[in-house]
């Protein structure tokens, strides 16, 4: 059997397609409608993106932001570095005379008393021990016990960079309070130094 085609009905059909109107076709109802108006419209339905919309809805100098970031990052890296420079000199100051429970500061010299190769002999920890305090070429302020390891006799110091036990001939490094001759076997006790408002202090006793 042979259907019959109105060509006007045919012409039509396909005019109305190319021309945009889809009603009446069978895809038009799985079409988006928004896709479906563009195709209507005769141009393709363009959609906005979500960020572009979010920064017409609340404009903001971005670029305003960004120099006044930058400029707040280096007022901080700025304010830090001077706050950590006072810091240490603050900490430089206060630990030139250190305190606790076996730190005894004890004045035993001016700041320039000693010329080099210089020395003294001082009280520390207290009235009945010593210690020798010697200003050394290129290497300035060092002290020690002046105790001998060996039997207890009292060193001394000489020029050519020792200090000399009279008592059986013991040598020391003046530079370390290491044995460097002789029968001690140990190093002399080390005492540390402080100076604070131009006095040298003795301010703690380390055995060695």
């Amino acid at each position: 059997m042979v259907q019959e085609v109105n060509p006007q009905n045919h012409g039509s059909e396909g005019r109305n397609v190319q021309g945009g109107d889809l009603r009446g076709h069978p895809a038009a109802s799985s079409l988006d409608p928004e896709v479906a108006q563009g195709i209507a419209g005769g141009a393709p339905a363009q959609r906005k993106d979500s960020n572009e919309e979010w920064r017409e809805e609340f404009p903001y100098p971005w670029d305003e932001d960004e120099i006044v970031t930058r400029r707040d990052m280096l007022r901080f890296l700025l304010g830090g570095s001077g706050a950590l420079f006072l810091a240490t000199g603050v900490l430089a100051i206060i630990g030139n005379l250190p305190a606790g429970p076996n730190v005894k500061a004890m004045p035993v010299a001016k700041v320039g008393e000693l010329a080099e190769n210089q020395w003294k002999v001082f009280d520390f920890p207290d009235q009945y021990a010593q210690g020798i305090l010697i200003n050394l070429p290129k290497k300035g302020l060092v002290a020690y016990s002046d105790v001998c390891t060996h039997l207890s006799c009292a060193v001394v110091y000489r020029d050519d960079g020792k200090l000399y036990c009279p008592c059986h001939d013991g040598l020391f490094d003046a530079a370390t309070g290491n044995v460097m001759a002789g029968p001690p076997t140990r190093p002399l006790p080390l005492i540390l130094l402080a100076i604070h408002d131009g006095i040298i202090y003795a301010v703690k006793l380390v055995p060695r």
